[in-house]
């Protein structure tokens, strides 16, 4: 592993502890301007999501609302909270060709797009260790006295 990750990967509680873990869960609100742009104003306010770590899927739970969104790598689906199924888009990355800063969306992209996003953000660094992930340390470089080591990590 590359010396700088291994930093971060131990920052984090070390990848020993990371392999015992199956999920993580968070209640959150995730407010910005994109859901404004894509015609989806405060969506994801007052939710729940479930993250398996080591499998690419995300439940986001909409409190109040009986409902939940499914995330997963080829596939997002909207369901009842009991699971009854309501809406399911297969390859959904493909959803947002020809999309312009102004297409809206609806709620398949949003919850690919949250999904996606979230997802990601809670495996990193543990992620970037598998090693389909291509990892280079760039030159340190000095700003307000600290210095950054900065890692290049080109996905698969």
């Amino acid at each position: 592993m590359n010396d700088l990750l291994q930093v971060a990967v131990n920052a984090h509680g070390g990848l020993e502890r990371w392999n015992h873990l199956k999920t993580v869960k968070a209640s959150v609100s995730i407010t910005c301007a994109i859901w404004q742009v894509k015609g989806k104003p405060d969506v994801l306010q007052d939710i729940s999501i479930a993250a398996e770590l080591h499998k690419e899927r995300l439940t986001t739970h909409f409190n109040g609302q009986g409902k939940r969104t499914v995330f997963e790598q080829n596939r997002i689906t909207v369901e009842t909270e009991s699971g009854r199924l309501v809406d399911s888009r297969d390859d959904p990355r493909s959803a947002f060709w020809e999309h312009s800063r102004e297409t809206p969306w609806d709620d398949l992209h949003v919850a690919y797009f949250s999904g996606y996003a979230l997802w990601n953000y809670l495996t990193v660094p543990f992620l970037y260790t598998c090693p389909r992930f291509v990892k280079e340390e760039l030159a340190p470089w000095l700003e307000n006295g600290e210095q950054w080591r900065p890692l290049k990590v080109i996905c698969p």
